[in-house]
Order: C-alpha cells, then sequence, then structure tokens
C-alpha cells in the first residue's frame, strides 16, 4: 500500500533530477559555447536553404516537368524496344532452326529432306511464334530466290501468301529492296499507295547478314493489336508514333481529351528508327505551396535543431575525449573501426558494380544472338570485332578460348545456382579471365577468354569444376569443359569437344555426331576454285579419315557424303564446266550404306572435276576479255559492272568472280586503280585541275574521286597536287 507514493515521489525526484542536470550543463562555459554554436550553425543552413528553397521552386516544378516526361518517355521506349526485341528473338530462332537451311536450299536433295509432315510442324511453329508476338496479324518466313513464304498455314509461293494476307501481289521485290538498303538491320514499314486497315505495318528481318539474304523474317502487325498494346502499357501518352527515315510507320491517340501536354521524340536505343510521345503531365507540380504548412514546418524545423544541438553539444561535451582515447588505442592496434566498415563497404561496392556491369552486359548481348554466333562459328571476323565493341566483351583475336557448358537438371533452386554462374565469372575477372555466360538449349554456357595461353584456361576450368562441386553440392548439375583453342575460332571448335564429350556420355554406344565443319567444306571449294586440286584431295582424306576415327553409323556418315556430292555439283554449275557423272552409281552405293565405296565414288568425282577444269579454258579467256574491256573504257563515268554483263551475255555475280580470279581484286577497286593511275599521269603532265582531273578519270564528283585517291595513295588528289607543284619548283 506505500509503495505507490513511494513510486511517485521516486518518478518526481528523477524529473528533478534530470532539469538540474540540464541546467548545470548550461552553466558550463564550453557547453554553452557548444550549443550556440550548434544553433548558430543549424540556423545558418535553414535560413540558407529556405532562401534557395523559395527562389528554385518554380524552376524545379520546371525540371521537375521535364524529368518526369523523360523518364517515362525513356520507360515507353524500352517497353515497345522490347517488344521489337521479341520479333528478333523469333528471327533468331527460325535462323538457328535446323529445317530453315534445307527450305532455303535450291538443292533438290536438300530440300527433298523437308517431307509432308515436317512441313506441317514447321508450320505450327510458324504458328506458335505468330502467337508469341501477341501483335502479329501474321508471321512468315520469305525465301525471295525461290519465290517462296512459310507461315502457319502452309508453303506459299509469295505472291499467294501476300494476296492471302490482303497486301498486293508485287510486294515480294519491295520487300527485298527495303532488307537490302538496310544491310542486317530490322525494318518496318507500310504500303506506298494505300494505308493498311487500323494502322497495320510490316516488319521484315533478314535471317542473314548478307547483301541478299536468302531468307526473311516478314510479320504483319496487327495495328489493334499493336494500339490496345500501347494504351496497356502506356496510360500516360496522349498519343504514339514510330518514325522511321522520316515516315511515320504508325500513329495512335487517345479519344479523350487531355491537359497540358508536352511531346517528347526519342530515338529507339536498339533499332533504326524513333518513337514519338505526347504526355499529360498537368498533374506534375499542380500542388500550390501552403503558407501555413509552410510556417508549422519552419517551427517545427527549429525545435528539431535546438533539440539537435542540444544532444550534440551533450555528446561533444562529455564522451568526445574518451572517444577519441579509444579511437587512439585502436589505432596503436592496426585498423581504426570505422577503417575496417570502410573496407568491407569497398569490397562489396566493387562486386556490386561488377554484378551491374554483368547485368547489363547480358541484357545487351540478349538483343542479339552474338554468343550463339561464336559457338556455331557463323559470324566473319569484322562483325566479331564490332560487337564486341559494341556488348564491351574483353574478347580479343589473340586470345584462346575454352567452352563449359552447365546442365542443371534441378530447376527448383535456379536462383542459387545463377548466383553461383556469377560467383564463377568474378572468380575469373578476379584471375584475369574473360568470362561471358549465355543460356543455350536449355543449358548454360559460359565461354572463357585468356591471353596468357590454354595453361591459364585450363586451371581455370579445374578451379571451376572445384567450386561448382563446392558451391552446388546439393544440386544435380553436370559440367562439360571442351579443349583449349586459339582464336575466336577456337570458340566454335571447344563448343565442338564439349557436344562430342556430351554426347559420349549419352547412351548412344559411343557414337559421335559427323564432322564435316563450314570452314573445311569453304577450303576444299576454296582450293578446287584456284587449281590446287590435290590440297582438296587431301582435305577430303581429312574428312574420311576423322569420320573413320569417331566411328559414325552408315546412316550418320552418308549425310557427309551427300553434302561432299552436292558440293561437288554446285562448284561444276558455278564454273559452268562438264561433269560425266553417274547418279545411278552412286545411289546404288548410298542405298547399300557401302561407306569405303561412297569415298572412293568422291576421290574419283574430284579427279574427273579436275580433268574437266584444265581442259576448259573459257572462263579464263572471258575473263581476261572483261579486264581488256575496263582498261579501255574506264575514263567514262556511265561504266558499270552491270553495263558489263549485259554486254557480254553474263551475269553480274559472274563478272565479279571473273574479275577476282583474273586480277585477284574485285571489280571496283580495279577500276579505282585504273582511274586514279590515269588521274596522276595528268598531275605529271602539268595540269593540276582537281576537279577537271576527276572528270577526265572517270569520277562524276570530286567526293568520289577523292575517296578513291586517298585508299589507292594515302593522301589528298590537293596534297598530291601540291607535292608535285614543290617538286617541279613551285610552278
Amino acid at each position: 500500500m506505500r509503495r505507490a507514493p513511494i513510486a511517485g515521489l521516486s518518478l518526481l525526484q528523477q524529473m528533478r533530477r534530470g532539469r538540474g542536470r540540464m541546467l548545470n550543463f548550461f552553466k558550463n562555459r564550453f557547453f554553452r559555447t557548444t550549443f550556440l554554436s550548434y544553433v548558430g550553425v543549424m540556423g545558418t543552413l535553414f535560413l540558407i536553404f529556405f532562401v534557395v528553397f523559395l527562389h528554385q521552386y518554380e524552376n524545379s516544378s520546371q525540371e521537375q516537368i521535364r524529368q518526369e516526361s523523360l523518364a517515362k518517355a525513356e520507360l515507353m521506349t524500352q517497353i515497345v524496344d522490347e517488344k521489337f526485341s521479341a520479333v528478333e528473338l523469333v528471327a533468331n530462332q527460325v535462323s538457328a532452326s535446323s529445317w530453315c537451311p534445307y527450305v532455303a536450299s535450291n538443292s533438290d536433295i536438300l530440300s527433298s529432306r523437308v517431307d509432308y509432315f515436317e512441313r506441317k510442324d514447321i508450320c505450327s511453329q510458324m504458328g506458335s511464334f505468330n502467337d508469341i508476338l501477341q501483335i502479329a496479324a501474321s508471321t512468315a518466313v520469305l525465301f525471295p530466290k525461290k519465290n517462296m513464304a512459310v507461315d502457319r498455314v502452309s508453303f506459299w509461293e509469295c505472291e499467294r501468301y501476300f494476296k492471302s494476307v490482303g497486301l498486293d501481289q508485287g510486294w515480294l521485290e519491295e520487300v527485298s529492296r527495303r532488307v537490302k538498303s538496310d544491310y542486317g538491320a530490322m525494318v518496318l514499314f507500310i504500303q506506298s499507295a494505300e494505308v493498311l486497315a487500323d494502322d497495320d505495318f510490316m516488319i521484315a528481318k533478314p535471317l542473314e547478314y548478307y547483301d541478299s539474304p536468302r531468307g526473311v523474317l516478314f510479320v504483319l502487325v496487327d495495328g489493334k493489336q499493336f494500339r490496345k498494346f500501347v494504351r496497356t502499357n502506356m496510360a500516360d501518352a496522349f498519343s504514339f508514333s514510330i518514325l522511321q527515315n522520316g515516315e511515320t510507320v504508325f500513329l495512335t491517340q487517345q479519344e479523350s481529351g487531355a491537359g497540358e501536354l508536352t511531346k517528347i521524340q526519342l530515338a529507339s536505343k536498339l533499332y533504326p528508327w524513333e518513337y514519338c510521345f505526347e504526355i499529360d503531365v498537368s498533374y506534375v507540380g499542380s500542388g500550390l505551396i501552403n503558407f501555413n504548412y509552410i510556417i508549422l514546418s519552419c517551427l517545427g524545423f527549429l525545435t528539431v535543431a535546438v533539440v539537435i544541438a542540444y544532444l550534440l553539444a551533450r555528446l561533444t561535451y562529455r564522451p568526445i575525449a574518451r572517444l577519441l582515447e579509444k579511437v587512439g588505442r585502436k589505432k596503436q592496434d592496426g585498423l581504426y573501426g570505422l577503417e575496417e566498415i570502410e573496407h568491407v563497404y569497398e569490397e562489396l561496392k566493387v562486386e556490386k558494380e561488377d554484378m551491374e556491369e554483368l547485368a547489363n552486359q547480358y541484357y545487351q548481348i540478349g538483343q542479339n544472338g552474338f554468343l550463339v554466333s561464336l559457338l556455331m562459328g557463323s559470324y566473319d571476323k569484322e562483325k566479331i570485332f564490332e560487337h564486341v565493341r559494341k556488348f564491351h566483351t574483353d574478347f580479343k583475336a589473340d586470345m584462346d578460348y575454352l567452352v563449359i557448358v552447365f546442365i542443371n537438371a534441378d530447376t527448383k533452386d535456379q536462383e542459387v545456382f545463377m548466383d553461383v554462374m556469377l560467383k564463377l565469372q568474378i572468380d575469373c575477372y578476379h584471375n584475369k579471365i574473360a568470362a561471358v555466360l549465355c543460356s543455350m538449349e536449355e543449358r548454360y554456357v559460359m565461354i572463357l577468354g585468356a591471353a596468357e595461353g590454354k595453361t591459364v584456361l585450363l586451371h581455370q576450368s579445374e578451379r571451376i569444376s572445384m567450386l561448382v562441386d563446392e558451391y552446388l553440392s546439393d544440386l544435380d548439375v553436370e559440367l562439360y569443359a571442351g579443349k583449349a583453342h586459339a582464336g575466336f575460332k577456337g570458340i566454335h571448335r571447344s563448343w565442338q569437344d564439349v557436344n562430342d564429350k556430351m554426347l559420349k556420355s549419352q547412351d548412344l554406344g559411343g557414337q559421335l555426331s559427323y564432322y564435316y565443319p563450314f570452314d573445311v567444306e569453304n577450303r576444299m571449294i576454296s582450293q578446287m576454285r584456284n587449281g590446287n586440286f590435290e590440297e582438296a584431295q587431301k582435305i577430303l582424306v581429312e574428312v574420311e579419315t576423322e569420320n573413320a576415327r569417331r566411328k559414325v553409323l552408315p546412316e550418320v556418315e552418308k549425310k557427309v557424303t551427300d553434302l561432299i556430292y552436292e558440293g561437288f555439283r554446285r562448284f561444276a554449275a558455278d564454273m559452268g564446266i562438264l561433269w560425266n557423272v553417274d547418279p545411278g552409281s552412286y545411289r546404288e552405293l548410298t542405298e547399300a550404306q557401302d561407306m569405303p565405296g561412297l569415298w572412293e565414288f568422291l576421290r574419283n568425282q574430284l579427279l574427273q572435276i579436275e580433268v574437266s577444269c584444265r581442259e576448259s579454258r573459257q572462263f579464263q579467256t572471258l575473263g581476261r576479255s572483261l579486264v581488256k574491256y575496263v582498261d579501255e573504257n574506264y575514263a567514262s563515268s556511265a561504266l558499270s559492272q552491270q553495263d558489263i554483263a549485259d554486254d557480254f551475255g553474263v551475269s553480274r555475280p559472274t563478272v565479279s568472280k571473273l574479275f577476282k580470279e583474273t586480277v585477284n581484286m574485285n571489280f571496283i577497286d580495279y577500276l579505282h586503280r585504273k582511274r586514279v593511275e590515269h588521274a596522276k599521269q595528268l598531275f605529271k603532265q602539268g595540269n593540276y585541275n582537281v576537279v577537271e582531273v576527276a572528270k577526265q578519270s572517270g569520277y562524276e564528283n570530286e567526293v568520289t574521286f577523292k575517296r578513291a585517291f586517298v585508299k589507292n595513295e594515302g593522301i589528298t588528289p590537293r596534297e598530291y597536287v601540291k607535292r608535285k607543284r614543290m617538286e617541279n619548283g613551285g610552278n
């Protein structure tokens, strides 16, 4: 019964003692000085803040409008780019599919492999691609050279396909022209004569990076679906349009009115077109400053400032000496506590930056089949250099490369698996090894590159194997590593090594895939074109020996002989030589699966092709005639490769090929060299009028003449004239 008064008295006494201690603090001169200093500093900061705030409020409101509008436009641009990237992904999947080369081939043998049921599957795939895009009214693969279109319905003639989707029958030439003018890029366009219904437009994407690709992915975009996609993902946009080369490809706008609009035009980050937005910004910065709110905020800030000043003064008055003393003792022992925290923070910061860089790199590479093409060996050297610079990949031509494949059978712990993959890459970076991870056919592939040699890669491969066992001991992960090979082609070779290992590990009786890579085929055809048939025979024996070493099944090895036989046929047709081939004998050997007989048959056929080439000199004579014709008419500005082809009654590619074989350079380089040599002779004769000399040498303008002169001589025509004048004593 007596505890309550005692407790109340104790609380009252504690309050009095606390107030007494506060007064005692203010009696201290150091405390008062410190407290007033803190109050003065905070009051000054508050005054500066308040003045700047009032002065900059209007400007900041405008800046807020601009920044929010720009941020929304950039987000909208990314959303639309991601939708178009789905089209590019479909193009990559079609290009990498097994049926595409056979359908595109002009060979009856290769085309016949796609039977009725496979065609139904291909049409079904095209239907799936069309459904995945969600915005497409029709999706098809066009093969211009074969006049064939493949969509979800059937294998059409291109004219019938275009007519079935409501387009003019002559659109195949228009699609080919637009794809050729935008080399290797995705193209958007509409009908030039009339606008499609409901703002429909078309997308064309070459499946190969050539001047005239064999295959083109064609997508007819449903304007209604695309407008629905825009309104769903861009609710703040009053209007949206796509512009390519100054032409409006797509336009939509809301029917209801809007408040204050701002117009923003941004270029796509992935594709050669622009997006134009009109965004409603009337709600941004529309609130007015409440004066009472400002007064209350000022009083509250001053109160908080006084309290903070008091606490800081107390912290400074009592513990500062003890704190400095403790810090001094820790300094003698080694690191400060704060320095140790800062050290850990810096490590985490570096690791975070590495992760962000990797994530950005993967996003960019994901928009393009660059890594997959490296593994398949389908990129030429110039494209590799271009994409290495574009995606900031630390790959170089003089590196050694090794490919590692991870197969994760347990998909439940996918996040754990990906975290480990990231740790493995960071470990490679710390060991000065370039490492990039990509996903391919439900497998994860890591490409390692090192300039220090193959030993470093093998050591890193062993380290990765140990780390996988350590980090992923609870997951079912298989790891396959290839051999280390030099150069960019080494990536494809190491990938082949991995595939061979995986095939060996499967229950296939130890059988490997057949051996006939693209570079070997190109090398053999090149030797035949140059007349080195002995080297071509050696390459043929090399292919036969390697397939025998792999012990492939006869039905698999027969695919190699079919490809070689087809290559011989194409070579004979391209060179225009007579080849006395007995298709019946080849068919009998094929049906009997007599592999030694087939290889002997191919060797004999190569000998017959050699004899036919030795006997036929017509193309050599024609090549010399073409060169002589150019030597006599190079000064004519109207001279063109097509005119020469028409005069001699041959095709334009034949002219190019004969020039290459006769003078070891292409037609354009030879023509420019002859014209530049003629211009030099005119300069030496004292004619220093650059424009006049350019016209006399066959150039219509000085710009083209200057470009050709610099390429051949390393200096401009005017610099050359200046030197000649100095050599002639300034005349």
